[in-house]
């Protein structure tokens, strides 16, 4: 099996910001492409994810901020007619650090599934305990 291929597209630097976090952790990442979408319009923004996901000739994962944000509605536009391309939204570190640890030896689909339960059981809520 071959790695699965990223790009994370976010809005301003936190595309950037969270592979550094993620390095911080996990050590030296690669095959892992970022994106803002800073200064970019739809179209443009569009072109820019299209021309890197026409690399992966057995697909990968675009992997972004938010639902229904442009980087995700881009995302998805790009996507259509490219094979296996899943889009991931609501992306966090862990979320990042699994894909890391997994991206060699589970499957894009189920990968990304992968990630969205990841993606569930990473948010937490903690109470602070009364004295």
């Amino acid at each position: 099996m071959s790695r699965v291929p990223a790009l994370l597209v976010m809005h301003a630097d936190l595309a950037a910001a969270l592979l550094r976090a993620a390095e911080r952790v996990y050590g030296p990442i690669e095959g892992v492409e970022v994106l803002s979408n800073e200064g970019l319009s739809r179209e443009a923004l569009e072109r820019r994810i299209a021309a890197s996901v026409t690399a992966w000739p057995a697909g990968g994962l675009v992997l972004t901020d938010f639902w229904g944000g442009s980087c995700h509605i881009c995302g998805a536009s790009a996507a259509r007619g490219h094979g296996e391309l899943v889009i991931v939204t609501g992306i966090n570190l862990p979320i990042l650090l699994d894909y890391l640890h997994n991206r060699d030896d589970t499957a894009t689909e189920a990968l990304a599934e992968r990630l969205q339960k990841k993606g569930q059981e990473s948010i937490r809520i903690q109470r602070g305990q009364s004295a």
